[in-house]
């Protein structure tokens, strides 16, 4: 006499066997997610470099003719946009405000990294230094060198 069907050979997976394929979906899942991540990263930071364009556009035209710079973005309007990781943009007004030299953003020998103004996003982590190259300063999007250069503080 045989014994019932499921004792004889059947076909299937053993609990190994799902271990293994479960472990291996959950090794390419979180390289997924990684890479993901990090994508949306980067599409935040050149969103970031767009908007300083932006808004370096509309303050330029007043900074290279020499004329007062306004004290706030809400002065000329813009004052309420915020960055992809929904914190407003930082402006400090350097020109014709003597108080804003201990207050400017610097580079790593402590040179004031703009003349006329300063226009930033804290980046993913929302905290900043003066100095660019702290660690809560490397993921900042910023404006240095006048306008001539826009992206992260890491890579000024």
């Amino acid at each position: 006499m045989r014994g019932p069907s499921w004792q004889r050979g059947a076909s299937g997976f053993t609990l190994v066997e799902l271990a293994i394929v479960v472990a291996i979906l959950g090794v390419l899942g979180a390289l997924a997610l990684g890479q993901y991540l990090a994508y949306i990263e980067r599409v935040r930071v050149a969103r970031t470099i767009v908007e300083l364009k932006d808004i370096s556009a509309q303050l330029d035209p007043i900074a290279f003719e020499g004329g007062t710079l306004p004290n706030a973005l809400a002065d000329i309007g813009i004052g309420g946009r915020k960055d992809p990781w929904g914190r407003a943009y930082i402006y400090l007004k350097i020109r014709d405000n003597p108080s804003a030299a201990f207050k400017s953003r610097k580079d790593q020998l402590l040179v004031p990294l703009n003349s006329d103004y300063d226009l930033y996003s804290k980046g993913n982590d929302g905290k900043t230094q003066v100095g660019i190259t702290h660690a809560w300063s490397l993921d900042d999007v910023l404006r240095g060198n006048d306008g001539a250069f826009l992206g992260l503080a890491a890579k000024y």
